[in-house]
């Protein structure tokens, strides 16, 4: 993030009459923003080279240096300027190129209020992780690993003849990396959506099957993370047996449709940071997981206590940045860390994913305390000030259950 207050934003286009029309359309931002126009890729990373730089907007369609490849330069050298493109909706082809470079996608024409809320929404990130040299290595970032047997699966499932949409929501869901990146692309302008997207299986009707093929067959995407060396305490495995178990827990809980398709999606993405740190950030990762496993105390803890933040922020930083709903990425953020003040009594997306994270450990018999405070992960406090702390007796039942069915699968 630039210093101060002002934030320092590039457009870049080829077409000069467009990059006029922007700089009238967003005059009124000039006390808020510094800007900056270019009309071609060169020119733009010359200006980047200049002065440090908040976010980058670019047109696809430009002659020699095109936006994805523009991007992907961006993404090598300054890994912090936040990636977004701003094209026709028409050009799904090229919005597929620019997945792995691009953060967030805008369409032209672009509404000046809703471009002023994209950019503003990316850069006020920036408090959720102070770390200027962590957000460079999450700016770098295109794709979370999967698990290459779900990957198999799913591109299995995807050839066979009328395959049933059901059928591929239910296996992305299995994948927290596949689960991520679905969601950005649907709640992205390039895919016309008409409204948030918190619903795996929707957004798979939303995509097509014809988009879903492209982006398995796109190693850019999907590619597994490689982890340099195995990290002791974490596992692909038992890391995706935790989230999915978190989230069947959400998806039984009383609360709206809308709130459960949210908290859902919320619980099985809640611990995305540590696919981040495993893969970026391991040798922070490894000494931080030791010092939990040997005090005893959750790893949320022992990590702002190293580094001063912990990986609830590092992938709910990841996940604004890629445009998920606003709903979904503050329960990453704070799932382990809600505050009762800001609560409202009964359940959203924040307390169920709060509750679903500690009863999935609890029942697997994973139950760290806090040394000082000698606190459990469910946060008594807050439970009382949403009125839900008499029925987690019940709650603990149903994750037992839930367990039961997990293991039986």
């Amino acid at each position: 993030m630039a210093e101060g207050t002002m934030k320092r934003i590039l457009f870049v286009d080829d077409e000069t009459k467009l990059l006029d029309g922007l700089q009238r359309m967003l005059r009124p931002q000039r006390k808020q923003w510094e800007m900056a126009f270019a009309n071609t890729g060169e020119e733009a990373l010359a200006i980047l080279s200049t002065a440090p730089f908040d976010v980058i907007i670019t047109d696809m369609r430009m002659p020699e240096m095109d936006g994805a490849a523009l991007l992907e330069r961006v993404k090598q050298r300054f890994p912090n300027v936040i990636r977004i493109v701003l094209s026709g909706c028409c050009e799904k082809e090229a919005a597929l190129r620019a997945v792995p470079v691009a953060h967030q996608f805008l369409a032209k024409p672009c509404d000046p209020e809703k471009l002023r809320e994209a950019v503003e929404r990316c850069c006020s990130l920036s408090t959720m992780l102070p770390d200027i040299a962590i957000r460079r290595v999450i700016g770098a970032i295109g794709e979370l690993p999967c698990l290459s047997m779900t990957c198999a699966k799913l591109m299995e499932t995807l050839e066979m003849p009328n395959v049933p949409l059901q059928e591929i929501g239910k296996i992305i869901e299995q994948d927290v990396g596949i689960t991520a990146k679905v969601l950005q692309l649907v709640n992205s302008a390039f895919f016309g959506r008409l409204r948030e997207v918190t619903s795996v299986r929707m957004a798979v009707s939303y995509l097509g099957l014809d988009t879903l093929k492209q982006l398995i067959l796109s190693a850019e995407i999907f590619r597994t993370f490689h982890i340099a060396r195995p990290i002791p305490g974490f596992s692909m495995e038992d890391f995706q047996h935790h989230s999915q178990l978190a989230a069947r827990i959400s998806a039984r809980f009383p609360a709206s449709k809308s709130v459960i398709s949210a908290a859902v999606v919320a619980a099985l993405l809640h611990d995305t940071g540590k696919l981040v740190m495993a893969a970026r950030l391991p040798g922070q990762f490894t000494t931080a997981l030791m010092v939990s496993a040997e005090s005893g105390r959750p790893l949320h803890a022992v990590e702002q206590q190293l580094t001063g933040v912990g990986h609830a922020e590092v992938g709910a930083y990841l996940l604004g940045l890629w445009g998920l709903p606003v709903a979904i990425v503050d329960a990453v953020c704070r799932h382990h860390q809600p505050s009762p003040e800001r609560q409202e009594e009964g359940l959203d997306v924040l307390a169920i994913t709060h509750i679903a994270d500690a009863l999935a450990l609890d029942v697997a018999g994973i139950t760290p305390l806090d040394a000082q405070s000698g606190r459990g992960l469910l946060r008594q406090e807050y439970l009382q000030a949403i009125g839900v702390a008499e029925q987690i007796s019940e709650w603990r039942s149903m994750a037992q259950a839930v367990l039961a069915e997990q293991t039986e699968i």
